[in-house]
């Protein structure tokens, strides 16, 4: 991937410099054919001593006027608990889902061939007790097979067939505590969700690792949502601690990224002149940072389809963050 080699190339520049310094630097990467090529870029950035380096990423998503959005969920017993947290996303999708945007919710079990209700989707103008009501209508299903439940709904669910707009973008959140069982591989799922719509996102709401949990107890072993989360990073989406007492806030955040990227909350503190943005490898100088919120804003919108990667050394580290980038490597983008 052309811009991955860029910012890592950038990387490696900045952390053999051991003063704090303004510095030029060279980026060794690959042009526009296939064979490995010099590309010398000269950018201008402090760097701090002995600090290490993080790189945001995203790929800029497209203005759109419609979207289908499914909610999985696992209607084990065990999952009782999360009843009022679930609805408090749901809620929170419903209110922070863009005014402009036709958009439909649709909740489905996570059993990969147990039959599904025929309620209508909730659609703008619903209220949370028909978040309810729908909800309540699930049939009861011990299964945790996500994967196999979108697909089997999608492509042969006969009421699914009546409101699915197939040129509308798509949205899946899964919810379980427990890890995802189905039949198929997780590159097998993603090659499929991919090719559905010319907008497809994911986010996921599961138990993560237990170093990473809020839980009061520790997750593990099949309690592990590993998949959901393979599955939910290749798609740039955002994954939620199942543990999180507010679904609300972190659900707006899942709601984001079906909208272009206007400004991005940093993973963490950053030193203010060590940041350096990039679009598709090629440097950006149409942002500003504000401390305040720890957000980089854009004052021109960057071009749909773009990766954006945004490096910097680390003054101080958030470790709860739904952001999946890393320190050195770019795991968050949507490309392989």
């Amino acid at each position: 991937m052309q811009a991955f080699k860029y910012i890592i190339a950038v990387c490696g520049a900045l952390l053999m410099t051991s003063c704090s310094t303004n510095i030029d630097y060279v980026v060794h990467g690959y042009g526009d054919s296939d064979e490995p090529e010099t590309i010398i870029e000269y950018v201008e950035v402090e760097v701090e001593p002995d600090a290490e380096i993080w790189i945001d990423s995203f790929t800029q998503v497209g203005a759109f006027d419609e979207i289908d959005i499914l909610w999985v969920i696992d209607k084990s017993c065990s999952m009782n608990a999360h009843t009022a947290s679930l609805l408090d996303g749901v809620e929170a999708m419903m209110n922070n889902l863009p005014i402009d945007v036709n958009w439909r919710l649709k909740m489905i079990t996570a059993g990969g061939y147990i039959t599904q209700t025929t309620t209508f989707p909730l659609t703008r103008g619903d209220t949370i007790q028909d978040a309810v009501d729908m909800l309540n209508a699930l049939p009861s299903d011990g299964y945790e097979r996500g994967f196999d439940a979108v697909k089997e709904y999608i492509q042969n669910d006969a009421y699914a067939q009546t409101w699915l707009r197939h040129d509308a973008s798509l949205l899946v959140l899964f919810v379980s505590d427990e890890e995802e069982q189905s039949t198929m591989t997780v590159n097998d799922f993603i090659v499929w969700y991919e090719n559905l719509r010319k907008g497809s996102y994911m986010a996921s709401i599961v138990n993560v690792e237990t170093a990473d949990s809020i839980c009061t107890w520790a997750p593990y072993g099949n309690m592990i949502g590993a998949r959901y989360m393979e599955a939910t990073d290749y798609f740039a989406g955002n994954i939620i601690d199942i543990c999180e007492e507010d679904w609300g806030t972190a659900v707006e955040e899942a709601t984001n990224q079906i909208e272009p990227y206007e400004d991005y909350m940093l993973t963490h503190l950053p030193y203010e002149g060590t940041i350096v943005v990039f679009e598709d490898g090629i440097p950006f100088s149409h942002w500003y940072y504000n401390k305040l919120d720890n957000k980089i804003y854009f004052n021109v919108i960057p071009i749909e389809g773009s990766l954006i990667e945004i490096g910097y050394d680390v003054k101080e580290y958030n470790y709860i963050t739904n952001h999946t980038a890393d320190l050195g490597v770019n795991n968050s983008s949507a490309s392989p």
